[in-house]
């Protein structure tokens, strides 16, 4: 029983050690620099990134506007249909049918 009590003991020291971290390292130190003073950068940034952007073609454009105004039709004609359908609805349900 005592010999027990030794083992647990010892199991128990054992997993504290464990859990300890191995050894401290340094943290890497972040060196913190000013800001650069940038001035008027700000519009010949907005230049540079002009440049980098990849422009559609004319043939992307009007198909792209052509599926837009298309889109947009359609819904119209959806919420027209409803809003009429709901508008006879409620005028002979609530108001007694004109």
């Amino acid at each position: 029983m005592a010999n027990d009590k030794e083992q647990n003991k010892a199991v128990e020291v054992q997993d504290k050690k464990n859990l300890q971290p191995a050894a401290k390292t340094k943290k890497a130190q972040v060196q913190v620099t000013a800001p650069k003073k940038r001035g008027f950068t700000f519009f010949s940034d907005i230049v540079g990134e002009l440049r980098k952007t990849v422009w559609p073609t004319r043939q992307e454009t009007i198909r792209l506007t052509a599926i837009v105004i298309g889109i947009c039709l359609f819904m119209a004609l959806v919420l027209g249909t409803l809003d009429y359908g709901f508008s006879e609805l409620v005028a002979k349900v609530f108001l007694g049918g004109k």
